[in-house]
């Protein structure tokens, strides 16, 4: 009953005792009580640093029990003054947590966005996604983001939710296919359940989380600054969208390309063709591949040779002769 208080059920005994037999010593108090010597001594131990007992040259243990409307009421004095200042410290809290609250909230943009400040952030803002989401999880991933460290941390969050039935289906780039770790990596999602295709451009790096919940870097060309959060309703209906519209076009990981005629162009000659007709250079026109600059001539060099063009210009012409270039950009 007064364990609030700090006293023991034991030394709360031995205080009942001594207040009702005063000429009671340590011998016959624990022959009452059921208890050791050793029990009672450390019962009046604690007796005494709660100040419940003061020291007596009448009474047989050389101890008197302190009056309880003494001793009793100056515990529950101090007990009262620690629960206020609890209180007082709660409060503290509760203000610095509201403060904290709208300093997250103040950096919402008007879209519903919260940034997320440095790779960290996000990382930590993804682990806790990956723990809430319950149906689906897809994701865009240019070549250029895929570094070991990225693929390492979403390792433990991927397996997690595929072990809980979450679905996710990521969309790479089709370069992805001649990175042998990022390959390895590819397998590993597939064999534990999910789902992999490839395209020739991956426009940006983007995740969506049951199709409500959107991360988005703060600047595509620097995805290391962060990204920004947003639970816009149209705002993820389009990124989904754009998802699952690069997913139909997608070839799944672990086919192998289909065999064209002479005359067809596989994809990424498509994409690079409309690039450089829309007046990309080289350099960019590989960073939106993913893939070298010295690869990005070789194709166009055989795409020249195939059109018979000598220059870019003529092959231009070619092009949009045979119906290469597409018409609806």
């Amino acid at each position: 009953m007064l364990e609030s208080l700090g006293l023991s059920v034991s030394g709360e005994a031995v205080y009942r005792t001594m207040l009702a037999h005063r000429s009671w010593g340590l011998e016959r108090i624990a022959d009452h009580l059921a208890m050791s010597k050793g029990q009672v001594r450390s019962a009046l131990d604690q007796l005494a640093e709660l100040a419940l007992l003061h020291p007596s040259t009448e009474e047989p243990a050389g101890w008197s029990a302190v009056e309880p409307s003494i001793g009793l009421s100056a515990l529950l004095a101090r007990a009262e003054s620690e629960i206020q200042e609890r209180r007082r410290s709660i409060d503290a809290t509760r203000v610095a947590i509201t403060a904290i609250a709208r300093e997250h909230l103040a950096k919402a943009d008007a879209n519903g966005g919260v940034r997320l400040d440095g790779v960290e952030a996000v990382r930590t803002r993804m682990a806790e996604l990956s723990a809430a989401v319950v149906r689906e999880c897809v994701s865009l991933n240019p070549n250029v983001t895929q570094t070991p460290d990225a693929k390492q941390a979403s390792r433990p969050l991927n397996q997690q939710m595929l072990e809980r039935g979450v679905a996710i289906r990521c969309v790479y780039q089709d370069s992805f296919r001649n990175d042998p770790n990022l390959v390895g990596y590819a397998r590993w999602l597939t064999e534990l359940g999910g789902r992999a295709r490839t395209v020739p451009i991956v426009p940006i790096l983007m995740v969506v989380y049951d199709r409500s919940t959107v991360l988005l870097p703060l600047d595509p060309a620097d995805t290391g600054q962060g990204a920004v959060e947003i639970r816009s309703p149209g705002i993820a209906t389009l990124a989904y969208a754009l998802f699952e519209q690069l997913w139909a076009s997608g070839l799944p990981f672990g086919q192998a390309p289909a065999q064209q005629d002479e005359e067809a162009l596989n994809a990424t000659q498509r994409e690079l063709l409309g690039l450089l007709a829309a007046g990309h250079t080289d350099e960019l026109a590989a960073r939106r591949l993913g893939v070298s600059l010295s690869t990005v001539r070789r194709l166009m060099a055989v795409l020249m040779e195939r059109l018979e063009a000598r220059s870019r210009f003529q092959a231009g012409i070619h092009a949009a002769e045979r119906g290469w270039l597409r018409t609806d950009a």
